[in-house]
């Protein structure tokens, strides 16, 4: 039914979605700020010598990119059991070549390539570029850059298909 009453709303796709995802980015915030200065900082005495700023920005843009994924695995799929598959389907590869694993430096020329796809391993390189290099955005620019249009590309086919099957 309440799919059924945003129908008849007069918002756009996007004005549907949005809101969502700025919630869902606030509550991602405030657990990444209990895990930085609750967790990390006093109990296993992890440096933070970069830009906090810097480092919330580009995981709410990552964030932003992960929400497009689930936007678009949800036009997809017909009840929740399959977007629960639909979404492992998806995140164990984007997860196996983001480079948490196993360094793309290890990986077979065709998978390094593919690497460059998930926005997990622009996210890592940053994450880590911030927090314990200290590197600022002139250094990391492509990275958050990647990050940016692979969010932008899947957000905008996911408000699309939203619209598409909705609209």
């Amino acid at each position: 039914g309440t799919v059924e009453q945003l129908l008849v709303a007069p918002l756009s796709p996007f004005q549907i979605m949005f809101p969502k995802v700025i919630a869902m980015t606030a509550v991602i915030l405030v657990g990444l700020s209990f895990s930085l200065f609750a967790i990390a900082a006093p109990l296993f005495h992890v440096p933070m010598r970069g830009s906090l700023v810097l480092f919330y920005c580009v995981t709410a843009l990552y964030v932003f990119t992960n929400a497009g994924l689930g936007l678009f695995a949800a036009t997809i799929a017909r009840n929740v059991a399959q977007m629960g598959l639909l979404a492992i389907l998806m995140v164990v590869p984007l997860i196996l070549v983001s480079g948490t694993w196993t360094p793309p430096e290890a990986m077979p020329v065709w998978m390094r390539i593919g690497t460059y796809v998930s926005p997990m391993r622009h996210y890592i390189d940053v994450s880590y570029g911030i927090l314990f290099k200290g590197a600022g955005l002139d250094l990391l620019w492509d990275s958050v850059a990647a990050i940016a249009v692979l969010g932008g590309a899947v957000f905008g086919f996911g408000v699309w298909r939203f619209r598409r099957q909705f609209g």
